[in-house]
C-alpha cells in the first residue's frame, strides 16, 4: 500500500506515501513506478508516476515525496471521490472513501455491490510505457467492477486464505467492455485519449521513438497505435490471448517487434485451469467467461520485421 523511498547506502527511509489506507478492497499497490524528469511550472523536477490498482494515478516528486497529482485514470472509479490535495489539511494525501462502497463483515456477511474497480484493480501487473517525445504515459487498464462479500476464515496451511466471495463484471454505463488502453498526462492528471476494448488490456505497452505505441489484447491481437492521436495503424491476430510484454530489438541493421501470446493470469484462469464456477478465481472465472469464444490456450512468439 505504500510507495517508499530509501537511501541505498544506509537503508534509511527518506519518505513514504500510502495510496489506500486501511485497504478494504484488495488494492495492493504492486504496480510499476516510472521515473521521469519533466518540466512543471517552468522548472525541471525528478518525478515518480504510479498508476495504482485503486484506480488513481499518482505523480510525486521522487526526491522529496511531495504529492503533485492524484487523479482517477478510469472515470468509473467510485470507491473514493478523490484525494485531499490541500497541504494544510489534516487529511492531506488521503482518499475520501465513499461509505456505500466500503466492504464490511459487521458480525455477519455483507455483500457490497457495484464497487469500481474490482479487486484486480484498474491497473494490475501489466506495465505501462512512457514516451519522452509526447510526454505521455500509455497505460493498459481494467474497466471492471465487483460485488464483494467478506466472511470470516481461519488459516489452514496450504489452502487459499482470502475470506471473500467476489463477482466481477464490466463497469456499467460505459462502452460495455472490460478494458481501455489510455494515454495519460501525468502533469495535468488527465486522459488524453482512450481506446475501449472488450476485455481487460493485460499486455505490457511499448512506446517507440517513431511515435508508435504497441499493445496486445486478450483476444490475441497485437495493435500498433499512433502515440499522439490514438488512431489504430495496424493489428495482427496471434494464436492466443496476449498477456506478455511487447518488445523491440535490432539485429543486422533491421528492427524487429516481438510479442509472446498465450492466455493466462487472473483473466485466463478459467481457461487455463478448466474452472466453471463463476465465483472461482475471486470472480475472474465468471467475469472473463466469454474469453473462450475468442481465444484458446497456447504459447507462441510472433516476430515482425519493420520495413527499411
Amino acid at each position: 500500500m505504500t510507495i517508499m523511498a530509501r537511501n541505498p547506502d544506509t537503508g534509511v527511509a527518506k519518505w513514504l506515501y500510502q495510496m489506500t489506507p486501511h485497504d478494504e478492497w484488495d488494492y495492493d499497490g504492486v504496480n510499476e513506478m516510472i521515473l521521469t524528469d519533466q518540466e512543471i511550472d517552468g522548472k525541471m523536477r525528478k518525478l515518480l508516476t504510479h498508476p495504482d490498482r485503486n484506480g488513481l494515478a499518482y505523480t510525486l516528486d521522487r526526491e522529496t515525496g511531495e504529492l503533485l497529482v492524484a487523479e482517477k485514470f478510469d472515470p468509473e472509479v467510485n470507491w473514493t471521490t478523490g484525494v485531499d490535495m490541500d497541504p494544510e489539511s489534516d487529511t492531506y494525501g488521503r482518499p475520501a472513501v465513499v461509505s456505500a462502497y466500503s466492504t464490511r463483515e459487521n458480525g455477519g456477511d455483507v455483500n457490497t455491490t457495484g464497487i469500481c474497480p474490482a479487486a484486480l484493480g484498474t491497473k494490475d501487473q501489466q506495465p505501462s510505457a512512457y514516451s519522452p517525445k509526447t510526454g505521455l504515459f500509455y497505460i493498459p487498464t481494467n474497466h471492471v467492477c465487483m460485488d464483494y462479500e467478506p466472511f470470516r476464515v481461519s488459516y489452514t496451511a496450504g489452502q487459499p486464505y482470502v475470506g471473500a466471495t467476489l463477482a466481477m463484471y464490466p463497469a456499467p454505463g460505459s462502452h460495455g467492455g472490460m478494458g481501455n488502453f489510455i494515454a495519460w498526462d501525468n502533469i495535468e492528471g488527465k486522459i488524453k485519449w482512450s481506446i475501449p476494448e472488450q476485455f481487460s488490456v493485460w499486455s505490457g505497452a511499448l512506446a517507440t521513438a517513431g511515435d508508435v505505441v504497441f499493445y496486445g489484447t486478450l483476444e490475441g491481437y497485437l495493435k500498433a497505435i499512433d502515440a499522439n492521436t490514438g488512431d489504430e495503424l495496424y493489428s495482427f491476430k496471434t494464436p492466443s490471448g496476449i498477456i506478455g510484454n511487447v518488445m523491440t530489438y535490432e539485429h543486422a541493421g533491421k528492427q524487429y517487434v516481438g510479442i509472446l501470446s498465450g492466455i493466462g493470469g487472473w483473466a485466463g484462469i478459467g481457461l487455463a485451469a478448466g474452472l466453471t464456477d463463476p465465483n472461482a478465481g475471486l470472480g475472474a472465472v465468471g467475469g472473463y467467461a466469454a474469453l473462450s469464444d475468442y481465444t484458446a490456450l497456447g504459447g507462441q512468439l510472433t516476430v515482425f520485421a519493420l520495413p527499411n
